[in-house]
């Protein structure tokens, strides 16, 4: 009679070369890579516009706080921007006059309101950065400010503690 013998099986990951091995990680990176470019390719738009419907000012100038060295605190960094507006006149002269405009970046998400009010209605959310035209502070703390959305110029209140 005869005796089966019965062998163990090796398992294929000791039967592999360490050249196999490495051609196994390459090609493995290599499709990696192909699947990545496709992607980005099929899935993201080229487009520069931003999609109709949705109504946000997340755009920010710049990512930074400026800080006071003294506090910690964000220190109140305004640029003035002079805006010359024409008069007509009934001579033939006209008047320049010069106007100069303050502009301040929100400190923290707020929003843009349209009264000077808790109560009143929101416009909008600004967010961190966004930078803004002041046009007139209010002795109650609140400030009215206008800045350029991709919607169009939105013009509303926020409160001053919000700026620097």
């Amino acid at each position: 009679m005869s005796k089966k013998v019965r062998r163990r099986k090796t398992p294929i990951v000791a039967k592999i070369s360490p050249k196999g091995a490495v051609t196994i990680v390459i090609l493995g990176i290599f499709l990696m890579c192909l699947i990545v470019i496709a992607s980005k390719a099929f899935f993201i738009s080229n487009s520069k516009q931003v999609p109709e419907g949705i109504d946000t000012a997340t755009i920010a100038a710049s990512s930074q706080t400026p800080a006071d060295n003294s506090s910690g605190q964000p220190a109140a960094v305004t640029t003035t921007v002079p805006v010359t507006t024409t008069a007509p006149q009934t001579s033939s002269e006209q008047v320049t006059t010069t106007k100069e405009v303050v502009k301040m970046k929100v400190l923290d998400v707020t929003y843009l309101k349209t009264e000077p009010d808790e109560e009143s209605e929101n416009v909008i959310v600004l967010s961190p950065n966004i930078e803004v035209d002041v046009l007139e502070t209010l002795d109650s703390g609140w400030t009215k400010v206008t800045f350029l959305n991709v919607t169009g110029q939105l013009t509303g209140y926020i409160q001053s503690t919000y700026l620097y």
